[in-house]
């Protein structure tokens, strides 16, 4: 098939989704298209990568970043704080139910004073709000559950397809060769094989949540839906295969594993206990049978996982302070990146742990403030869950999101074990903020079972 053909089938395809998607009711406001475009981007490539076709060759370019991309993150930010601000959201409930999150970004930037590079720094941290703000746009939507929803779909329904056609007809754009032995990897619409596998993980779980939902429904319409959630598994399947990406394919696999458990209500009713259990096997399986090293080998990669071992040893070498850190993304810039990318070929930026790249960004406090915000997102999500499963205050996609959010809250844990993803404008970390904020209005109609029109639904 030529490749304009296959491009132009792939559009009219999108197309259909799209238009079958605005048929849907209720709808979200038009406001969610500022964290589709937000996550389109993140998902793939950033503007000036798609208008250049290159990425940061030195250290330079890394720490002065793209006078485009800034230029497209300021305009959306600006225009997604303007909503906020319509929509007169209560900030102070908002910080109180979300205390250990909101410290967490407090200290971030307060760790600008003490980097090497300030400005860089506090450039990066005010970027890095617009990760919550993506977020509180969804949440504050008169139908949080349908808008988060749409975005999902919306995103997946460009970027999946898309990466087919990048990796089978547009070998320039959807591959990467090695330079040192020619060996192909696929990238699809991103710039590595690893963040292909984001997007696989993060729509992978949420067409398995999805189709779960709609196993017991009847109806052509449903029919179709489910046709189209099995066509898009099938499709991350075929992805998950040509990007050979291992930590996201076992993240997904965990994660599908809590939706399933997640069916019976006495796993729902105490989650916590099981994953304590299932912890407690774990490690006894791993003194007894060493069973890292079989899923590692089982998996096909080495007990060094493809060299991130060996990062590890070097960056924990090098000298920050262990109680605060380098200050604020700030480790990865100047004589710091030069020295490990004389010492790495494939010249690394990031440490390939989120917990190690916390340390060594924002040291033990910051370590201990990530613990508070992920057992604080594991209680909102929980709640969450507790509510999805009331008939009376429950609604229409709310035990999805909730089931979603567990998984993925699961997943994300375990796939930081080999990459660094809590960071500002990172996919994965802004996914896991929409499930882990706890939004006061969206409990608030819960708890009434009444949908109220206020000065949230104004559209943007």
């Amino acid at each position: 098939m030529p490749p304009s053909l296959a491009l132009l089938l792939n559009g009219l395809f999108v197309g259909y989704l799209f238009w079958r998607d605005s048929r849907q009711r209720p709808q979200a406001s038009t406001a969610i298209w500022i964290p589709c475009i937000w996550l389109m981007i993140l998902g793939s490539r950033s503007v000036s990568q798609w208008l250049q076709g290159g990425i940061e060759s030195s250290v330079d370019d890394i720490m002065d970043g793209s006078p485009t991309d800034r230029a497209v993150y300021l305009g959306l930010i600006l225009v997604g704080w303007l909503v906020l601000w319509q929509r007169q959201i209560p900030w102070r409930e908002i910080f109180r139910n979300n205390a250990w999150l909101t410290i967490f970004y407090l200290y971030c930037g307060v760790s600008v004073l003490w980097s090497d590079f300030p400005f860089v720094a506090f450039k990066r941290w005010i970027k890095g709000l617009g990760d919550p703000m993506i977020a509180l746009i969804l949440l504050s939507d008169y139908e949080p559950t349908k808008a988060i929803e749409t975005v999902m779909k919306r995103c997946a329904y460009v970027l999946i397809p898309l990466s087919i056609v990048f990796i089978k007809y547009y070998p320039h754009l959807g591959r990467v060769y090695s330079e040192w032995t020619g060996a192909a990897y696929y990238t699809g619409v991103t710039t590595n094989k690893n963040l292909l596998g984001y997007l696989l993980l993060v729509f992978g779980l949420f067409f398995v949540c999805a189709m779960l939902e709609k196993a017991d429904r009847r109806g052509a319409r449903d029919r179709t839906t489910t046709a189209i959630t099995i066509l898009f598994l099938l499709m991350i399947y075929w992805l998950f295969g040509m990007a050979d990406s291992k930590t996201p394919l076992m993240a997904f696999f965990a994660g599908s594993l809590v939706v399933f458990g997640l069916r019976f209500e006495r796993v729902r009713k105490h989650f916590g206990a099981y994953a304590v259990a299932g912890f407690v096997v774990f490690a006894t399986l791993q003194l007894l049978f060493n069973a890292t090293e079989a899923l590692i080998v089982g998996a096909g990669r080495d007990m060094t996982l493809t060299g991130r071992t060996e990062l590890w040893e070097s960056v924990l070498r090098m000298s920050v302070n262990p109680l605060i850190g380098a200050g604020f993304e700030s480790f990865w810039l100047g004589n710091r990146l030069r020295v490990l990318w004389a010492e790495y070929a494939f010249r690394p930026t990031q440490a390939h742990n989120g917990y190690i790249e916390i340390y060594l960004n924002l040291g033990l406090i910051g370590l201990c403030l990530l613990g508070g915000v992920l057992y604080a997102s594991y209680k909102n999500i929980k709640t969450r869950l507790t509510l999805s499963g009331d008939s009376g205050t429950a609604r229409a996609g709310d035990a999805a999101f909730a089931t979603f959010g567990m998984a993925y809250l699961v997943a994300y844990i375990l796939y930081n074990m080999t990459e660094g993803t809590i960071q500002a404008l990172n996919f994965l970390f802004i996914i896991f903020l929409i499930v882990a904020i706890k939004y006061p209005k969206v409990q608030a109609r819960r708890d009434s079972g009444v949908v109220r029109r206020s000065a949230m639904t104004i559209r943007a």
